[in-house]
């Protein structure tokens, strides 16, 4: 007897998290808030940093925080693009966006993935 297992939720959550955490493509900037990380390299970092955290983060949390973590990084842009130029204040909201990602990679760290 053959089991056959669908991927197809797999392939939609994975569809669902790298949607949810597009980096900004600086050819295609919409705003001057994009335009503004594009131009600042610690700021361009940082969202370097906050798509990897969320995509290594997702992976190692139950559905319900993963939605939860989906849910926040969709309404980041909105956050971010509220500070418009204001370097210090786009740094803020990625820092702010971040720490909850950081907070999973290390709690696998310490205490494990299961």
């Amino acid at each position: 007897m053959k089991v056959h297992v669908t991927l197809a939720p797999i392939a939609l959550s994975l569809t669902l998290a790298a949607h949810a955490a597009s980096p900004i493509d600086c050819a295609k900037a919409a705003n001057a808030t994009e335009r503004t990380v594009c131009r600042t390299p610690s700021l361009l970092q940082a969202d370097a940093r906050m798509n990897a955290y969320f995509e290594i983060a997702t992976q190692f949390v139950g559905m319900g925080v993963r939605g939860d973590l989906q849910d926040s990084q969709e309404a980041f842009s909105a956050v971010r693009n509220k500070c418009s130029t204001n370097k210090a204040c786009i740094l803020a909201a990625y820092k702010k966006q971040t720490a909850p990602l950081e907070a999973v990679i290390e709690n696998v760290k310490t205490h494990g993935p299961f």
